[in-house]
């Protein structure tokens, strides 16, 4: 077996046994008592001793965001990934894990400059005309430093922290299989389906950690900006973006979490702006900002607003945009049927979930809603009302729809706090309805009948082959059904330790049959004067005997303690 892997594996059980203790320590033993644990890693079970002590008197959701934040950025980020998915999520639950910030000192210049030099290969001074070493921000990925290229142009520089690639992928490893157990041994987790959020955390982390991607997504946006009248991108300079540094123009101005520093005139502006560049990324070009809170977005003296910050992003396919348009339709004509089925094309319900439920809370949903005065909708209340609904009844959403309602939701935080006058509602219908974008039309139909068509001619294409080697494979006795039935998950499992038991067993009666046989057959050649060679001063068979008399032991012991612990 290879070192390196007995290595990584000796350190993912030291950090299994402090995630068990942590969270025990915060008062979650009984679900590592449930996921059993302990069964396969007897030593861990030292970590109920503690348990709950520290956070007597608060409640689950903030136990659990204390939990997160001691185990470090990857917790943090799943945090902040269930904060992001009230479809899956209670509200207490998101206004615990929405507080989880990554607290994360920045590294020094003096470890950061070197990670710059051997990234391109030359000393900083061919690099940069000025590098500043104190970073202007950080975070568990990377951080942030201010720079002059050799022609004097302005630029951030982001590095990525030396090793956080290997960090964040044990602790995902380690998180997948958790997931793995919690799926079949949580059922009351079922509804957080914790195997698809640690699949959407991995591909989150993969995008933050890949600088390549996101100087990528930067450059779409510069694309899709430039028919955005008022919107400025950081342009990319690429021969200087690499797997672990990202080099960009430094845009300067004021935030508008800054809203006090702009006139009315800046305000009125910046919220036009706004809503048609965000409505342009949900109807137009499918690729949007999935986090647009105030501090990633800088009023420039020349009036434009900079985008900033490009690491969290969505995607909605054409289907999904169309899907989007004809969801607005039903809900300008308040077609509760059309919506729920709308919803369930896009979402997945829970087997046991109640469609029509869904339906009877969505025509509330509207009743209340739908008089209202447009001057006095809360867009951000309405849709975490959405999702939260549904969650109630079950329905899963797809991650980027998700998300594209959150950004929604911020976005229209800011343009209500930039100009409480702004008709948002006004905007989402003209944009909505230009021909091509959201809803459907003949131009829209046309490429949905080609992409359709051609489908089906692929399908139809490979069909004759697929029965072929179909027929071939069951005429050489290789077709092969694969049969599986969750629930007897646990009697096979509790099948295989009764097996491995009555192995041992018979192991340790061999072993005591052997060690006697030795033990005989020594004393005997020692009976007939021959030389016995000795261990320590004990004859050799003696030594072996009591060796596997000892070994029989300790193998009786093992079985019995398992047998115990089960029937306990």
């Amino acid at each position: 077996m290879n070192i390196w892997y007995i290595r990584r594996t000796f350190l993912n059980l030291r950090r299994l046994r402090q995630i068990v203790g942590v969270l025990a320590k915060h008062g979650f033993s009984h679900f590592i008592e449930k996921l059993r644990i302990p069964e396969r890693l007897p030593w861990l079970d030292r970590f109920a001793a503690d348990a709950g002590r520290k956070d007597a008197g608060r409640d689950i959701p903030e136990r659990l965001a204390l939990a997160f934040e001691e185990l470090g950025p990857v917790y943090v980020k799943l945090g902040q990934l269930l904060a992001a998915r009230p479809d899956l999520v209670p509200p207490e639950f998101m206004a615990a894990f929405g507080r989880l910030r990554d607290r994360v000192p920045p590294l020094p210049g003096a470890e950061i400059i070197p990670i710059l030099e051997k990234s391109f290969g030359r000393p900083l001074r061919d690099l940069f005309r000025s590098f500043t070493p104190d970073a202007r921000a950080a975070g568990s990925i990377g951080q942030v430093h201010a720079a002059e290229l050799l022609d004097g142009s302005p630029v951030i520089v982001k590095i990525k922290r030396p090793g956080i690639g290997r960090v964040i992928g044990d602790d995902i490893s380690l998180m997948e299989a958790l997931a793995d157990l919690a799926d079949r041994r949580l059922p009351e987790l079922a509804a957080v389906r914790p195997k698809m959020l640690i699949g959407e955390l991995r591909r989150a982390l993969r995008d933050e950690l890949d600088f390549v991607g996101e100087a990528a997504r930067a450059g779409k946006f510069a694309d899709s900006a430039r028919g955005s009248p008022g919107i400025a991108v950081p342009g990319v300079h690429w021969d200087f973006v690499t797997s672990d540094v990202l080099v960009m123009d430094r845009e300067e101005g004021t935030p508008l979490s800054d809203i006090g520093a702009l006139s009315a005139g800046e305000r009125r502006r910046a919220a036009a702006t706004l809503a048609d560049c965000f409505l342009r990324q949900y109807f137009e070009t499918g690729v949007f900002h999935a986090d647009p809170h105030a501090g990633n977005f800088l009023y420039r003296p020349d009036g434009m607003i900079a985008i900033v910050d490009f690491g969290l992003t969505g995607r909605l396919s054409e289907d999904m945009r169309l899907v989007l348009g004809q969801m607005l339709l039903a809900l300008r004509r308040g077609d509760i049927d059309a919506l729920a089925d709308l919803a369930a094309d896009i979402g997945e319900f829970f087997p046991d979930a109640g469609v029509n439920n869904f339906r009877f809370d969505l025509g509330n949903f509207l009743e209340r809603h739908l008089g209202v005065p447009s001057a006095h909708l809360d867009f951000a209340a309405m849709s975490m009302e959405a999702l939260d609904l549904a969650r109630k009844n079950g329905l899963c959403l797809p991650r980027d729809f998700v998300l594209l309602v959150k950004s929604l939701m911020s976005v229209a935080g800011l343009i209500r706090e930039l100009d409480s006058a702004f008709r948002l509602d006004e905007a989402i219908r003209r944009a909505a309805g230009r021909p091509g974008l959201g809803l459907p039309g003949p131009g829209s139909a046309a490429r949905r009948g080609l992409r359709l068509a051609s489908r089906f001619g692929s399908l139809l294409r490979r069909l004759p082959d697929d029965i072929r080697d179909m027929l071939e494979k069951a005429r050489n006795g290789r077709l092969t059904f694969i049969f599986r039935h969750d629930n007897l998950q646990a009697s096979v499992e509790r099948t295989g330790r009764s097996m491995d038991r009555l192995t041992l067993g018979i192991i340790a009666a061999a072993i005591i049959i052997g060690s006697s046989i030795v033990m005989s057959a020594g004393q005997g050649a020692s009976a007939a004067g021959r030389v016995i060679p000795l261990f320590g001063g004990i004859p050799l068979p003696e030594a072996l005997a009591s060796f596997g008399f000892l070994l029989a032991l300790l193998l009786a012991i093992y079985v019995a303690w398992g047998i115990f612990r089960d029937r306990k």
